[in-house]
């Protein structure tokens, strides 16, 4: 019977490479709900598209009819009802394409679901089981930095998701990702046995 793990975790916590890890074990198939994300904004005219003009005009869509992501950042943020409606269309969308891939590759072991926001859209009431990737809050914003963000904006998008000790405390089962990637894939393959 299938069984479906959700990943999630803060920004620069390691989830990315946790689930690579994951990818590797056999009887495993991974899904990225940001890698999806990114796939349904590519889209050009699409249904979800069409919904963000009508709510917000045309010129949030960028020539080529994919929504435009820096305009739509700027419309969400700091206004929580047009996130919420924002959520509101994309989070059910993503679930419906993972559904729609756990049917396609046939999977009948286990499958992850990396979602950062995964308590947040409430989507740990489908998992059977959550793993949560912690970092501390110095690793986690030197990793950040690392990928040339800036330190504003890293501390922005930490603070506009639940915290990574909160994600940890609520889930079922927790990696420290403060260590080396050997570290990091011991704990994989002792969860990975647990899991199953």
């Amino acid at each position: 019977m299938l069984k479906l793990i959700g990943l999630t975790g803060g920004p620069g916590c390691g989830k990315s490479a946790v689930l690579k890890i994951f990818a590797s074990f056999a009887s495993w198939r991974v899904f990225d709900a940001d890698e999806i994300c990114h796939e349904l904004y590519a889209e050009k005219n699409s249904p979800f598209a069409e919904r963000i003009a009508a709510r917000w005009g045309r010129d949030f869509l960028l020539k080529d009819g994919t929504p435009d992501r820096a305009k739509i950042a700027g419309m969400v943020f700091g206004r929580k009802e047009e996130l919420a409606w924002l959520n509101s269309l994309v989070h059910p969308e993503i679930m419906r394409r993972v559904e729609r891939g756990i049917d396609a590759c046939g999977c009948t072991d286990h499958v992850m679901l990396d979602a950062p926001l995964l308590f947040e859209a409430g989507w740990n009431r489908f998992a059977d089981s959550v793993v949560a990737v912690w970092s501390s809050p110095e690793v986690q914003m030197e990793r950040l930095l690392a990928r040339g963000w800036t330190r504003e904006h890293a501390g922005a998008r930490i603070a506009a998701q639940m915290s990574a000790s909160e994600k940890l405390e609520r889930a079922d089962y927790g990696i420290i990702n403060n260590a080396s990637p050997a570290v990091l894939e011991t704990q994989c393959a002792e969860l990975e046995k647990k899991l199953k």
